[in-house]
């Protein structure tokens, strides 16, 4: 008896194995097919795009070679570049005039040395162009017309507003043939170029990337408004690296930028949001612009799911005859009751997974022998780097000095059997600020004094503490009901936070790229990001309260480096200017001192604005009547959507 069942035990392992054979050998097959039906698509989009952009580029370049032929204003041009005609102004008027059709929104008459002779900006006229426009201008000055693609780097010289346009410029000669002048006209990216990268997006995940040297995007992304959540640039980079790298396919396209060509990736690799995609690439020496499709891994590849399945039932059932026929009964048991549970740090059991950001993983939990449910946020595995360990370990450690009712309270740290950094904290059930107002619209002023004031008292401590939290925005303050007590602030996410006295005083962001959102950041900040004080954290909380009042950002802004300029150099509205209620006067003007570009204007600490805020809540309070009615109204249940933990994941 026992004899026939081995004899069948091996049989069906030969089975099994000679299946899972078939089944490799058909995987992989399956597999090099996609690969190439994948690659053959993406080239076939890579070229029809970079030809859509050839030919829209040779209607830019004869659109302006016509407008030069118009005779009076070639000689207009003429006499402006030998310094015998002032009609500068006149000519850019025509020039204007008669492109504004085709989408020209700028215009530049600029000399063999680069200086600006008449510009549409009239505040440019005399000045230079910068020495990079100056050298992708040079095919003009030779007796060519050229294009000149857009810029999108920061940290251009003052004054130089190519960033956000696409320019063709065109050779001007003078009568004995020699060229005097080159006409550069300027049109807005998102108005026609970026149009011709959103038309080609294939799939569901697909983007078609136009980029320069440094990786900067050209053309806006179909991921543009996630870039802003997360605070990262639009750039081709990694985002979980202090170095910048750039992603895999950016180095190899800017590694052919000198002799130009083109490349495929068909081994999924990170890219710019840390999601594996596979992408195809071509460097356009003419024009110093690369330009790629990317589509992300999990849609390219979705039909080797199936197989994936199949291989792992196979996997299971050879698995599974192994352990009968090599284990004890009491080992099997053992065994399955070890790999059967959930998994566990410290004495916290995961349940499941509730967020998921850059650098960690957040999960719902129960403490093993208190049954009380936890957050606790792991670090991910290919983000243990020393610095963001370190950063990670300075957000626990130095949250967990911090003790006042209206900031999360850490409970617990440590490292998991696979070396991996995690810490729990209390699990909220609430809604963010943002979410506030994206659902319910701009908060009445009683109520943001009310919120502003228990953020206030969050702040009060960590920054008596000597702590700078550098992070508050609408997604950073909760708005809880906790054990019967509504509208209740929390105030998350201390992993920019910074300590400003004692020993430890090193500023790990201090060697990184700026790290927040821009939105709320002050212009110190982004001046010099290790250089805050509590008055960073002031100006911040002054952007939330405008952005509670009015529903509005600060600054409706299209590009980070727009934003970066009004943060730096433009004096805000005042909320009540914005806002569908009528704002204390009190309040307004604390608001506008809390926003002051110079920190010496603001109020000096936020006691300071505590103060202010307790007044206005004396005239017109946030009573427990309306906290409830507004609770019954929108708070339905806990099956409600909305109600749900919603603590940052970065």
């Amino acid at each position: 008896m026992n004899i026939n069942f081995d004899r069948t035990r091996v049989v069906l392992l030969l089975l099994l194995a000679a299946l899972l054979g078939a089944g490799v050998w058909a995987y992989r097959g399956a597999a090099e097919s996609l690969r190439e039906i994948r690659a053959t698509g993406m080239q076939t989009l890579l070229n029809t795009q970079v030809g859509t952009l050839e030919q829209w580029i040779s209607e830019r370049r004869h659109e302006a070679e016509q407008l030069v032929g118009d005779a009076e204003l070639s000689a207009g041009i003429v006499r402006l570049a030998s310094g015998r005609g002032g009609e500068g102004s006149r000519i850019i008027e025509s020039i204007l005039g008669k492109a504004g059709g085709i989408g020209v929104t700028a215009a530049l008459v600029i000399d063999p040395r680069g200086r600006i002779l008449a510009a549409s900006e009239v505040q440019r006229t005399g000045r230079n162009v910068s020495p990079d426009f100056l050298a992708h201008l040079a095919p003009a000055l030779s007796g060519r017309s050229t294009f000149l693609r857009p810029y999108s780097a920061p940290g251009s010289v003052p004054g130089i507003r190519e960033i956000g346009r696409a320019w063709v410029a065109t050779p001007i000669y003078a009568a004995n043939g020699r060229i005097v002048a080159a006409l550069a006209l300027g049109s807005q990216v998102d108005k026609g170029f970026a149009g011709l990268f959103a038309a080609a997006r294939p799939g569901e995940s697909g983007e078609a990337l136009a980029f320069d040297a440094e990786g900067w995007l050209l053309a806006p992304s179909r991921h543009a408004e996630d870039l802003a959540q997360r605070g990262l640039p639009p750039r081709l980079a990694l985002p979980d690296v202090e170095s910048e790298r750039l992603t895999q396919l950016a180095i190899q396209a800017v590694a052919a930028r000198d002799e130009g060509g083109q490349g495929i990736l068909l081994t999924p690799y990170p890219n710019y949001l840390g999601r594996d995609v596979i992408g195809a690439w071509r460097w356009l020496r003419q024009h110093d612009i690369g330009v790629a499709i990317e589509i992300e891994a999990d849609e390219a590849y979705a039909p080797l799911t199936y197989l994936q399945v199949g291989f792992g039932v196979v996997l299971l059932l050879i698995f599974a005859v192994w352990l009968s026929g090599f284990m004890s009964p009491n080992a099997l048991a053992t065994l399955l009751r070890r790999n059967g549970g959930t998994r566990q740090l410290g004495a916290y059991r995961l349940l499941r997974q509730i967020g998921e950001g850059a650098i960690s993983n957040v999960y719902l939990a129960q403490h093993r022998m208190l049954k009380r449910p936890a957050a606790v946020k792991v670090l991910k595995t290919q983000s243990t780097k020393e610095e963001w360990t370190a950063r990670f370990q300075r957000e626990v450690q130095l949250s967990s000095m911090l003790h006042h009712p209206n900031t999360i309270t850490i409970y617990d740290y440590g490292t998991g059997s696979g070396g991996e950094f995690w810490y729990a904290m209390e699990y909220l059930e609430g809604l963010s600020l943002a979410d506030l107002v994206e659902r319910y619209g701009p908060v009445p002023p009683a109520r943001t004094a009310y919120i502003l004031r228990q953020a206030c008292a969050s702040l009060w401590e960590a920054h008596s503490c000597g702590l700078v939290h550098r992070d508050i925005k609408p997604q950073n303050i909760m708005l809880c009901e906790i054990r019967g007590e509504r509208d209740f602030v929390k105030v998350l996410d201390f992993g920019l936070v910074k300590q400003i006295s004692g020993e430890q005083t090193r500023d790990l962001t201090g060697n990184m790229r700026i790290l927040g959102t821009p939105l709320y950041m002050s212009p110190e900040r982004i001046r010099n990001p290790s250089d805050a004080d509590g008055r960073a954290d002031i100006y911040a909380l002054g952007a939330v309260g405008f952005f509670l009042l009015t529903g509005k950002r600060l600054f409706e802004t299209e590009t980070e480096h727009d934003l970066t300029y009004q943060v730096l150099h433009t004096v805000p509205r005042l909320a009540s200017e914005c806002s569908p209620f009528a704002v204390p006067a009190e309040l307004d003007a604390l608001i506008g001192r809390c926003l002051e570009k110079d920190p010496a204007a603001r109020p000096q600490t936020i006691a300071e604005v505590a103060g202010a805020l307790d007044g206005v809540l004396v005239h017109m309070p946030w009573t427990r009547a309306q906290i409830d009615a507004w609770w019954r109204k929108h708070w339905i249940s806990e099956t409600d959507p909305g109600r749900r933990f919603t603590a940052p994941t970065s």
